[in-house]
């Protein structure tokens, strides 16, 4: 029934990822558009430092009932603007870095074309945060800098730093379990005339 030698043939496959924190001397190795089983367009944006991984994405934004056209163009342009955050680690001028798109495909495909011209062997340093599900991402703001070129560093002008709205540390996400007091008495039961739906 159980064999150490048949238990050492199975080779492991551990994935070793980034945590959060401020890491130095990260690589953007891949970009790419695509759509999800559901349809849903996404960015998806890789980065590796000593073996080990982190995948940030960036879904293409959507307009609630709630939400003024106004909100949500802001909503557009946050996302334009953090974006452009990385961008600017590749192509520092502005004038490198000028698009006018209608939509978000067109916007993606723009990003994947400069990113695939640029040269990836630059260093970084990236600020990876928990969300409030828990998982390593990318910080949803654009007023801070959560990403340059280690050259920014080196030279001592950084401003990636840890700010108070910044989750280092993992979010504990409670279950949502719906609570039964007592889970012999079912639905069915009922004081009046004692009838329950229970076997005995």
């Amino acid at each position: 029934m159980y064999s150490s030698e048949r238990a050492n043939k199975i080779v492991t496959k551990d994935i070793a990822y980034l945590s959060a924190g401020i890491q130095d001397d990260v690589k953007l190795v891949s970009v790419k558009y695509e759509k999800s089983p559901q349809e849903n367009k996404f960015l998806e944006f890789r980065f590796e430092k000593d073996n080990r991984s982190f995948t940030a994405t960036e879904w293409e934004p959507r307009k609630n009932d709630n939400m003024t056209e106004e909100d949500f163009q802001n909503k557009c342009d946050n996302q334009f603007s953090r974006i452009m955050q990385i961008l600017k680690c590749f192509y520092p001028n502005d004038t490198d870095r000028q698009f006018t798109g209608e939509n978000f495909e067109q916007f993606a495909k723009w990003v994947v074309s400069m990113l695939e011209k640029a040269d990836l062997n630059t260093l970084l340093r990236v600020k990876i945060i928990y969300n409030s599900n828990g998982y390593t991402s990318l910080p949803k703001y654009a007023k801070y800098t959560f990403i340059e070129p280690m050259s920014v560093v080196n030279e001592g002008k950084s401003v990636v730093v840890k700010l108070g709205i910044d989750m280092f540390e993992r979010p504990i996400v409670a279950n949502t379990e719906e609570a039964n007091p007592n889970p012999i008495i079912t639905t069915t039961t009922t004081v009046e005339n004692k009838v329950s739906d229970l076997p005995f």
